[in-house]
């Protein structure tokens, strides 16, 4: 069976952006203009998003639709791993140039 469409798996990734961003799910639901239980619920894997909503969060954290709706590559959970080390400080920009300086990298190896 495949892991596409998967309420946890997708669950999960959205938490691990929010994580990784420093993200709260007040600022999130505000941001995307979605009721903070409506979030909730996509959070704690009780409900999906639909597509509109995925493209959305996608377009939010600047990842593709994919890394919401699939389990992550090991790739990128290390890549999220060192950026996750970085100091609660860094501005949320460089914390992205970060994280697509690895990913490049990963992609120039390929």
């Amino acid at each position: 069976m495949s892991d596409l469409g998967n309420k946890e798996i997708m669950a999960k990734n959205i938490q691990r952006y929010m994580d990784l961003r420093g993200v709260s799910r007040k600022k999130l639901a505000a941001d995307l203009n979605v009721s903070y239980t409506t979030l909730t619920d996509w959070i704690k894997g009780n409900t999906y998003p639909r597509i509109d909503k995925i493209e959305m969060i996608a377009n939010y954290f600047h990842i593709s639709k994919a890394d919401l709706v699939e389990k992550p590559h090991k790739e990128n959970e290390a890549a999220e791993t060192i950026a996750a080390h970085i100091d609660d400080d860094t501005p949320e920009t460089e914390r992205e140039q970060i994280i697509n300086f690895i990913e490049n990298l990963k992609k120039a190896r390929k």
